[in-house]
């Protein structure tokens, strides 16, 4: 093999690799255009959201009108309940900082503070465990399963969303220092 065979085979690697770097940067900024573009539009319009959730689960469950109407209608009752237990638990949760940032905190009044926001986790709980069984009494048991599966998969996206957005430092997920 002579030195212009050579380098002719590298210069076409070389544009290989050049070319499958810029697809992949492509690739990369579509994504996140489109990703961000979607977001913008759910914030604008949380209708749109409703609407695809519901036409994906029609799609995915095979479910009937009646089907439908009894998911929309717990689901909003879902999210009016859930909306009030959040206002509570975004003012508890101010009242304890405000209580732990005071120049002599109370820790009486801190207990009360958590019991507190531990009941109305409690009562949040409750509430998702209601509307999930609204949605079980209206499906029939293969769609259950069905849903239950699409449940667990984005419960575990979530959880995986979760991790990242907080780091590796969160509890069952961080690097335990070794003994020696």
């Amino acid at each position: 093999m002579n030195y212009f065979t050579k380098t002719r085979i590298l210069v076409i690697i070389i544009i290989l690799l050049a070319i499958t770097l810029i697809a992949t940067v492509g690739t990369m900024v579509y994504g996140y255009y489109n990703h961000r573009d979607l977001v913008k539009r759910f914030d604008e319009n949380p209708q749109a959201r409703t609407e695809r959730q519901n036409e994906f689960l029609r799609e995915k469950l095979n479910l009937s009108d009646e089907q439908i109407e009894v998911f929309k209608s717990s689901r909003e009752s879902f999210h009016e309940q859930t909306l009030e237990v959040n206002k509570e638990i975004e003012g508890v949760t101010l009242e304890l900082i405000d209580e732990i940032s005071a120049e002599n905190p109370n820790p009486k009044i801190i207990d009360s503070l958590i019991d507190r926001y531990g009941e109305l986790h409690k009562i949040q709980r409750r509430i998702m465990a209601n509307h999930l069984l609204e949605i079980k009494e209206a499906c029939r048991p293969d769609q259950f399963n069905e849903f239950k599966r699409i449940l667990r998969r984005t419960q575990k996206y979530n959880m995986r969303r979760q991790g990242a957005k907080h780091g590796r430092m969160r509890r069952g997920n961080s690097n335990q220092p070794q003994c020696q």
